[in-house]
């Protein structure tokens, strides 16, 4: 990662020297301990941090806010997420913890208060649904998702599903999903202008490569998969139905039976969560497939 090539690196060390490092140390050494990895290369979670401060910071200068805070309070936003050795530590969202983290480290370095507080209720508001919204948390919001999709985010995608061990089935049948359909909504899911439109062309992107790849996949593998488009029902939530992209095979791999696929939702830590139950309608045989919804802002 070109770390001193990034336009909000510059921007950042100019004003407060040595704190982008102290953050990065901070993030890998979390990332390590959770993993349990002595790989001293391995940083994924830095990197996506370093793309969505990047992005935030470009994004808080096209909507005219403070370019400086929106990449500080980016380089916090996942600091949080492997607080005490576990992810969600004790069940709460890792903003909580990276707000803390953010008051801590930005007070040690002398950044004003009234720029301390806000990049903190900007973290906070990042999962508090009841929070006062501000137009910072809006951009990293936008810039997390949009680091997620377009060819990058396909990338980071098959990265993530390395290091977690998975292999090619297990990661379309069990998360795929969840990348498409999140990849549908995109544009909807943007808070910002600058977002919205960077977002109609890496949903474009996103789904043509995984429509070609499930397609190549049956032609050089022989797994044939389906990407069917049933409607949920949502609780709480203005769009009451919102369509998924669920990933399922074609036929069921025990008997050849086909499936019945039954829905659930409910609320989780930090989202409304789905669950579906891909079952063989001859056999029995079943696989679950649960994820996040898309907000949809």
């Amino acid at each position: 990662m070109l770390l001193k090539q990034q336009a909000f690196y510059t921007s950042l060390t100019s004003r407060h020297p040595g704190l982008v490092e102290r953050i990065r140390k901070l993030i890998e050494e979390s990332e390590k301990k959770f993993s349990g990895s002595k790989n001293p290369a391995a940083g994924f979670l830095w990197e996506h941090t370093v793309l969505v401060a990047s992005l935030s910071f470009r994004l808080a200068k096209q909507e005219k806010e403070d370019g400086d805070l929106a990449a500080i309070a980016a380089l916090f936003h996942d600091a949080g997420k492997f607080s005490g050795g576990r992810y969600h530590h004790d069940q709460k969202p890792e903003e909580e913890a990276a707000a803390r983290l953010a008051r801590e480290i930005l007070e040690d370095e002398g950044l004003d208060m009234a720029r301390v507080g806000h990049v903190v209720r900007t973290l906070r508001s990042l999962y508090n649904g009841g929070a006062r919204r501000n137009r910072l948390a809006d951009v990293i919001h936008d810039a997390d998702f949009l680091s997620k999709f377009g060819l990058l985010g396909v990338a980071q995608f098959f990265v993530k599903s390395t290091l977690r061990g998975r292999n090619l089935e297990s990661a379309i049948m069990n998360h795929l999903s969840k990348e498409l359909t999140y990849a549908a909504v995109l544009p909807l899911n943007m808070r910002t202008e600058s977002a919205r439109k960077l977002a109609v062309k890496k949903s474009q992107e996103t789904l043509r490569f995984y429509r070609s790849f499930l397609a190549e996949l049956e032609t050089a593998h022989g797994m044939d998969f389906r990407l069917r488009t049933p409607e949920v029902r949502r609780s709480g939530h203005r769009a009451r139905r919102l369509k998924i992209m669920l990933v399922t095979p074609a036929a069921c791999g025990s008997c050849g039976g086909g499936w019945d696929i039954d829905f659930r939702t409910d609320n989780g830590v930090k989202c409304e969560t789905l669950e579906a139950t891909v079952r063989c309608a001859a056999c029995g045989a079943a696989h679950q497939i649960s994820f996040c919804l898309p907000e949809i802002a």
